[in-house]
């Protein structure tokens, strides 16, 4: 009975999280799939558009441009470092707000019993407070806080990240502590805690061979690798600086015309 009404709260607030049934939310509902395995596109467009900031405010003095066109591109190189640097935090708050969403109404999947989840075991990556309910087997369902952990999930097939709701007062915090998680059979970024495990348990996960033996996701790897990036980085200030002195010597051309200087 108890089970019951924890199901049926988890699923109401899924219900009242969760996106709409919009064209462009279902088409962002299925990019979210895999969100924690892989934002090396994200990753280098925002050091590309770093870079890109950086070499207009360089085509000034590389196209030996007159002070006020140099001025102009390095005022226009600011304006655009910093609508990258505000933009996003707020892009990625966003993706994260709406990550959470699909975990609580995954969550509610495997807690109603709509699908049958696949046991794993995990390890703390990181963890951030929000107020969402959560659900756990044995506990129950309770109201937010949570803390939105994410974890390495070793089991069947290639180790991945995972995303999970739990009680923020639980002792889940350590970057490295072990978990035994459930996983959505279809959502690769969503887990359930199994909080019904014992401390012999928890150490065996801790000793368990594949954290040696697999090939476990990384900060670098999910974002395709720190030399992507930094090729991201060269090639966004390549081209940032391609267009800055081609935009400064049209313009200085335009000051000698109307001059008449030269």
């Amino acid at each position: 009975m108890v089970a019951s009404l924890a199901s049926a709260w988890v699923a109401h607030a899924a219900e009242e999280l969760a996106p709409g049934p919009s064209a462009a939310r279902r088409r962002f509902h299925g990019m979210l799939h895999g969100v924690l395995q892989d934002l090396a596109r994200p990753a280098r467009l925002l050091v590309a558009a770093f870079g890109l900031a950086v070499g207009v405010m360089l085509a000034g003095p590389v196209a030996g441009a007159t002070s006020q066109v140099a001025l102009g591109l390095l005022l226009a190189g600011i304006g655009l470092e910093t609508l990258v640097v505000v933009g996003s935090p707020l892009l990625l708050g966003r993706a994260e707000r709406r990550l959470a969403r699909e975990v609580v109404a995954a969550s509610a999947e495997i807690a109603s019993g709509a699908v049958a989840p696949v046991p794993a075991i995990g390890r703390v990556v990181r963890r951030r407070v929000v107020d969402l309910p959560w659900w756990l087997p044995g506990r129950g369902a309770g109201p937010g806080r949570a803390a939105l952990t994410v974890l390495t999930a070793v089991g069947d097939g290639p180790a991945r990240r995972v995303a999970a709701l739990v009680p923020a007062d639980l002792g889940l915090r350590g970057v490295g502590v072990p978990a035994v998680l459930l996983l959505h059979p279809h959502r690769r970024d969503v887990a359930v805690l199994d909080d019904r495990v014992t401390g012999a348990q928890l150490a065996a996960v801790d000793a368990d061979p594949r954290w040696r033996t697999e090939a476990l996701p990384t900060d670098r790897t999910v974002v395709g690798g720190y030399l992507a990036l930094v090729l991201a980085f060269a090639a966004g200030t390549a081209a940032g600086t391609a267009v800055g002195t081609a935009v400064a010597t049209g313009l200085s051309t335009l000051v000698v015309l109307a001059t008449g200087v030269g």
